[in-house]
This record gives C-alpha cells, sequence and structure tokens, in this order.
C-alpha cells in the first residue's frame, strides 16, 4: 500500500505494475493515483500499463514560489526568491525569466541563480537572489518546471520605486458609479476598490459572481493616471433602468410594448440627472427608428419619447451632448420619421406632443411656392399655468390643448399645404 495523496500515475510506474505481475504482489485498492487529472481517484491496482503515460500537460502535487505575491521593493534592496517544484523524474528542470529572457548568474549586476537541489528524490528546489535591486527589475518574473513532455509556471511581481519614492495623494471621487475613497498610494501601484452595491442590482452579487471592482493607476511621477470603473454598476436606478432597457433585444413582435414601456418611463424625465441617461435614450432611438415603417405606432413613441427628454434638465442635456452628441441624434431620429414614412400612399404625417410638433408634406417641386408654418399651444380657459407645466402637473391635468401643434399654409397664404398637389 501506497500511503500518498500525492501519487503521479505515469510511465515512470509501469515497473511497479510489471514487479507486482512477476513477484504476485498484491497492490492494495486505497492506493489510488492523484496526477494525472485523467487518472485521478482510480487505483493504481486495476490500471493497464498502456494507462501509464508521460504526456503533458505537466501536472505537479506541489509548486511554489516563495515570495509569492507582489513585492514592492526600493532600489537597491535585495530580495530573494525560491521555486519548490515535485521531482517527478531525473529530467525535470527549473528555470527563471524575466521579460521573457532566461536568467543566468550575472554578478555585476547582482543577480545569482543558485543551482538546483533535490530534497529526498522528491523535491526540487531553484534560488534566485536579486542583491541589489535596480530599476529594470521590475516587471513579472517567471519559474517555469520542465521535464522530458511538458512544463509548468508560476509568476511574481516586482515593482521597484526609487528611495525617495512619491506618492499619489488620498482622494475622493464622486462619479455616477458612487462615492470611491482612493487611498495614499505608492507611484507605480495599481490601486482597486470594490463596487459598491446597490440594492437594484445586488442579486448579480449573490451568484457567486467574482467581485467586481474599480481600479485607479499611481504614475511614477505621483499623479493619478488611468482609471477604470466600467465593472461597477450606476449608483442611480433610473441609468441602471435605461442601460437595462439599451441592452435589450428588440424584434417586430416586442418593439411595441418596448416602446410604450419606454414611453411610460420617459415621463418622469425632469428627475434624469446622469449624463449616460440621455446618451442611452439616443442610442435606444436610433435603434428604434428602424421599425417606424414596418409598426405604424413606433413614430408617435418616437416623438412622445424625444418630447419627454426634453423636460431634462438643460445642464444635462448639454453634458449629453458633449460627451456624444446625444441631443442632435435624438433631433435626427425625430427628422427621419418623415422619411421613413411618406411613400406615395402616405404624403402628409403629422405628430404631435407637449414639447414636439412634427408635420411633413410630400410636394412637387413645380408647385411648390412656399411655406409658411406656425407652431402653436393653447392653455386651458380655466387656468394660468404655464404654457409648459411640468411633469407633476402633466400628469394630473392632462389635457390635449397643452399638445404643442402646426398650422401650416402654402406660400401664399390662401390653402392648406394638405390640399396641395402632390
Amino acid at each position: 500500500h501506497f500511503n500518498t495523496d500525492s501519487l503521479i500515475c505515469d510511465c515512470n510506474l509501469k515497473w511497479v505494475l510489471q514487479w507486482a505481475r512477476n513477484a504476485s504482489v498484491r497492490i492494495a485498492e486505497e492506493t489510488v493515483c492523484a496526477y494525472p487529472s485523467a487518472l485521478h481517484g482510480l487505483s493504481l491496482y486495476n490500471l493497464k500499463e498502456n494507462q501509464l503515460i508521460c504526456a503533458g500537460p505537466l501536472e505537479l502535487p506541489l509548486f511554489e514560489l516563495i515570495p509569492s505575491q507582489r513585492q514592492v521593493v526600493f532600489h537597491g534592496d535585495r530580495l530573494p526568491f525560491q521555486c519548490t517544484a515535485t521531482y517527478v523524474d531525473n529530467s525535470t528542470q527549473v528555470q527563471w525569466y524575466h521579460a521573457g529572457r532566461l536568467i543566468e548568474t550575472d554578478e555585476e549586476s547582482g543577480v545569482f541563480v543558485e543551482d538546483s537541489i533535490i530534497h529526498d528524490c522528491c523535491l526540487i528546489t531553484r534560488e534566485l537572489i536579486l542583491s541589489s535591486i535596480d530599476i529594470d527589475a521590475t516587471g513579472d518574473w517567471e519559474c517555469i518546471v520542465k521535464n522530458s513532455y511538458g512544463n509548468s509556471t508560476k509568476q511574481v511581481e516586482i515593482v521597484v520605486l526609487e528611495t525617495a519614492a512619491p506618492y499619489c495623494p488620498a482622494e475622493r471621487v464622486i462619479n455616477n458609479k458612487g462615492d470611491f475613497r482612493w487611498p495614499k498610494t505608492l507611484a507605480g501601484i495599481t490601486a482597486y476598490q470594490p463596487c459598491l452595491q446597490y440594492s437594484f442590482n445586488s442579486a448579480a452579487f449573490h451568484n457567486g459572481a467574482e467581485e467586481a471592482k474599480a481600479w485607479r493607476k499611481c504614475n511614477r511621477t505621483g499623479r493619478w493616471d488611468e482609471e477604470n470603473y466600467s465593472e461597477c454598476p450606476y449608483s442611480q436606478e433610473i441609468t441602471q433602468v435605461l442601460h437595462a432597457f439599451s441592452q435589450m433585444h428588440i424584434n417586430l413582435t416586442t418593439v411595441l410594448e418596448f416602446s410604450r414601456q419606454l414611453t411610460a418611463y420617459t415621463r418622469g424625465a425632469s428627475l434624469f440627472a446622469d449624463k449616460m441617461d440621455v446618451i442611452y435614450l439616443a442610442y435606444i432611438m436610433e435603434k428604434l427608428i428602424v421599425f417606424v415603417d414596418e409598426v405604424e405606432d413606433i413614430g408617435d413613441a418616437l416623438i412622445d419619447i424625444a418630447s419627454n427628454i426634453m423636460l431634462v434638465d438643460d445642464h444635462v442635456l448639454w453634458m449629453a451632448q458633449k460627451e456624444d452628441k446625444a441631443c442632435t441624434r435624438i433631433v435626427r431620429c425625430v427628422e427621419q420619421i418623415a422619411s421613413q414614412i411618406l411613400t406615395s400612399k402616405i404624403q402628409v404625417i403629422s405628430k404631435v406632443s407637449c414639447n414636439i410638433a412634427l408635420e411633413a408634406f410630400m410636394i412637387k417641386p413645380s408647385s411648390f411656392t412656399g411655406m409658411t408654418c406656425t407652431a402653436y399651444q393653447k392653455t386651458s380657459t380655466n387656468s394660468d399655468k404655464s404654457v409648459t407645466p411640468d411633469l407633476g402637473r402633466w400628469e394630473a391635468n392632462h389635457n390635449p390643448d397643452l399638445y404643442l401643434n402646426f398650422k401650416c399654409n402654402t406660400g401664399n397664404l390662401d390653402g392648406s399645404l394638405v390640399n396641395s398637389s402632390t
């Protein structure tokens, strides 16, 4: 009985089966293979000789670096490393690499690679000593264990700091992903912060997913440099919902219900406070516009959505425009409704809403003498409310007279454009 939980069942054990058979030795069934993974848990006694093969990838019961975590050191420091692995057979070798280059002893640079030491015929160790670390030592140092049929590798990162190393100052960053407090950080280091968890999508954090993090780099001069918050959820539920809307797949079957839900949701646009809210809406409207000529009510929905977006605070609209031309894109979507719908059968369209009115006519150039359009918006006779009410009053006092409208006539004012020859 081989009392071990790290038995490697490869070609080097063929002799055991032959010896057991020739010497009438019984191998206990409790003697099971740990490696390779294909034979894990199988009894050695029941294996055939052709199952004991030496072929990659190399799997090692023990393979460790000491130290194994990132090392932050100062220029001129001494740093020893030990790489220890299972000694599989006499072809086993341990080698050190840095930046893809094989490392050998270089006394002038203060780099010493000791000879491999074999312990009890089962472990092999090779030590690397950096006696006076230079700035060029920054990066990944790699220990590779090789034998005649494969190799395995482990890495450790070294960050070398100047003796008078600068720091990036502690800083608080508040953005649409949350409130982040970055600690004082050594130059050359990347700092990580876990994302804040919000109730709207906290379920994502309970499904065993790896914790999402934001990161920020402190460059070598002690200034905060690159940063990334993309893995973190938005802190505002409105932005999370609109992001979810933008990710939904839309087709002819779902587009009408989707547009109705979005129209209803954007009635609360006066509460939208993030430029990303408007940017996501511009993107969604561009997805909806392709369905205008196939689904009758989509044009009306687009007008209503665009009208609702005009309830967003002017500064938020300005930021969305500056960031991604969002307002321009929304206007283009509204303009596009006419070119999508007007055909030889449909020669006039009129769509109205609280803040946007759209009229379009198909007219022969030869009969066109110009046009006059008047935009107007009635108010109820028993009300002294403003022409464009805020959202709460609009919900409470829905009155069709408050819709913005157009009255368009031909250039000579004698007749409506609707009656022009088309």
